[in-house]
């Protein structure tokens, strides 16, 4: 046994064991610790100044999905259920949620509910502290990439990162921290493999395949990782072909690991595709799904150049399908083969920009479209990490614009303050407008209100609008003690629910929802009976509509149509709480007691086991 000496590790030794810290020969030079700790200082009020508005924000959209989620709310006790269970369970009734598996972001919102419960100033104040912590580490990774560059080159492009409205949908909005978390992990990947291309220890190797398989459980969109590790590494590494390969099998590995393992214990099934999603998920003509995907390319260049307006959904059919004969989608073509084409003359000369381009290509190619269609269409959060190559490419630019070189070890003060100019010409704008998109997200009818107004081709985004109006008029006293709804709200819902069906006529939830307008708040019989039949035709294997039309019935004296609506979702759904308690009011009205007592008991029954 070795005899314990007494002499504390210090902090690099521990960190030596993690992957982000390797002492000895042949590892670049760290910044004098006053200059690190200035440039952390920086980035730490960057992230604060740009964000920290954010915690007077609420909930908004599918936050509650996971911060009101029954298991979320158990505290510390949930974390081993929440690694052995999906994201969010599929529920037939209501046209499904995502069930992929993203334990580490899930298990995050536990702890903070099992520290001090649900407070979403505080969980959007550690959104915030997620981004420092990722900007901090794109800072230190950039360090590693160019470390014969002036050390204001990387500076200044971990400062405009940072500052891209594009990046609010991922800090502003509480259901998108596994963006956040996937890219942290990532880098702390790509960091470690830097750390193995100056050491030459295969435990990097070890250690970021690790990282990566943290990020791949907090999303998938950690997968362009794999090919960003070996492009890293051909451009600012010596290391052979086959050494490449070879760690490219090894995170290949390790991503089907991470994908297929949980297979194994998970109750899984397929996530349902829905046409006002994506239409592309029903669309066979190869004409049509090219030239919609490359309109989708052409949206994210668009929102990196000029981010605005940004609203928090696309769907169907805010991005048109659209054939390659389109004029957009031709400019769409020639602007991308143009950077493939520039990527393939530079790429052996390992010029820095066509480095950058291809991170961005890279990044953005999983959700282009081009091999599946994506949920959504198109939206912000998908160019969070292919932003980095596009900042990389503009700041080179602007170093370019004032007739300096990246890599010049010292740059007159003239030069720098050109430099500084300009990039302060760009990140006062878009700080504003990051200030002001914050606000946006402030709460759901902020957003709402924001939004709307641009999303007049959204089937979901106006059903959305139509939905929480719909749900704060339920949960006003005035209308459960007198139905008193104004005016100005009963437009707003009729019009919302007009459009998303003038876009995508079909819409299961809109037509069910225009029915229970009608039932509930119009009082017109006819009118919701029609409604509630069209969306029973739509999928007559789901029960809401079912209910709805029984309830309608009953509520005109059509018993027997109501009765026979009701036991269609006994049909469909045996243990459905709702039919038996709504068949239990039935027999109510007819004077059949017994009956009445036996079917609510059923009910009471029913919900028991949900």
């Amino acid at each position: 046994m070795k005899k314990n000496t007494g002499k504390k590790r210090s902090a690099k030794d521990l960190l030596a064991h993690t992957g982000l810290y390797e002492p000895g020969p042949g590892f670049m030079p760290a910044l004098p610790r006053k200059a690190n700790l200035i440039i952390i200082s920086l980035i730490f009020a960057w992230a604060f100044l740009l964000y920290g508005n954010t915690a007077r924000n609420k909930f908004t959209i599918d936050d509650t999905l996971l911060t009101k989620n029954e298991m979320v709310r158990q505290g510390f006790k949930a974390i081993p259920a929440i690694f052995s269970s999906c994201l969010i369970d599929e529920d037939k009734n209501t046209g499904g949620q995502t069930n992929d598996y993203r334990p580490v972001a899930k298990a995050t919102f536990a702890v903070e509910y099992g520290l001090w419960g649900e407070k979403p100033g505080t969980s959007h104040l550690i959104n915030v502290l997620f981004y420092f912590f990722a900007s901090l580490l794109t800072f230190y990774v950039l360090q590693r990439l160019l470390f014969n560059y002036n050390i204001l080159f990387p500076v200044l492009i971990t400062v405009v990162f940072m500052a891209h409205p594009v990046h609010t949908e991922v800090v502003a909005s509480l259901r998108n921290r596994d963006e956040i978390l996937a890219y942290l992990f990532g880098m702390l990947g790509l960091y470690s493999l830097l750390t193995y291309t100056y050491s030459r220890k295969p435990r990097f190797v070890i250690y970021t395949c690790t990282w990566f398989v943290l990020a791949f459980l907090c999303k998938q969109s950690a997968l362009p990782f794999i090919g960003l590790y070996i492009l890293v590494l051909y451009y600012f590494s010596e290391l052979k072909p086959k050494a490449l390969l070879s760690i490219g099998i090894m995170l290949v590995i390790a991503a089907l690991a991470a994908f297929l393992i949980p297979r194994f214990f998970l109750h899984h099934s397929p996530r349902s595709n829905f046409y006002f999603e994506n239409a592309l998920y029903f669309e066979k003509s190869l004409w049509l799904r090219l030239g919609t995907a490359m309109l989708s390319l052409l949206f994210y260049l668009k929102i990196l150049f000029y981010p605005h307006p940004l609203l928090y959904y696309y769907g169907y059919n805010m991005v048109r399908l659209t054939s390659l004969a389109s004029p957009l989608v031709q400019l769409s073509v020639v602007v991308y083969a143009i950077l493939l084409v520039y990527t393939l003359f530079n790429i052996r000369s390992k010029k820095l920009v066509s480095f950058a381009v291809l991170w961005y290509l890279v990044s953005i190619f999983m959700y282009s479209n081009l091999l599946l269609p994506v949920t959504g269409v198109v939206a912000e959060r998908f160019v969070f990490l292919a932003s980095l190559g596009f900042v990389i490419a503009l700041v080179f630019i602007i170093f370019k614009l004032s007739g300096t070189e990246p890599n010049s070890l010292t740059i007159e003060l003239d030069s720098r303050i050109k430099i500084i100019a300009m990039v302060i010409v760009i990140l006062v704008p878009w700080g504003l407008m990051t200030l002001n998109r914050n606000d946006a997200w402030r709460d759901m009818l902020s957003l709402f209100k924001k939004d709307i107004p641009h999303l007049g081709h959204s089937a979901k985004a106006n059903y959305q609008y139509a939905e929480y109006l719909l749900n704060t008029v339920y949960a006003d006293e005035d209308f459960r003690r007198y139905g008193m709804v104004k005016q100005v709200v009963r437009d707003n819902i009729k019009t919302h629910l007009e459009l998303s069906l003038s876009v995508y006529p079909r819409g299961y939830n809109t037509l069910n929802d225009f029915g229970n307008f009608f039932l509930l708040i119009e009082k017109r019989y006819d009118s919701a009976v029609y409604y509630f039949q069209r969306a029973a035709d739509v999928d007559p294997s789901l029960s809401p509509a079912w209910i709805s039309l029984g309830t309608t019935y009953r509520q005109i004296g059509q018993y027997k149509t109501a009765l026979d609506c009701y036991n269609k979702v006994l049909v469909i759904d045996p243990g459905n709480a709702r039919a038996y308690i709504s068949l239990a009011d039935l027999y109510y009205d007819l004077g059949d007691i017994n009956r009445s007592l036996y079917y609510s008991d059923l009910g009471q029954k029913a919900s028991g086991k949900k």
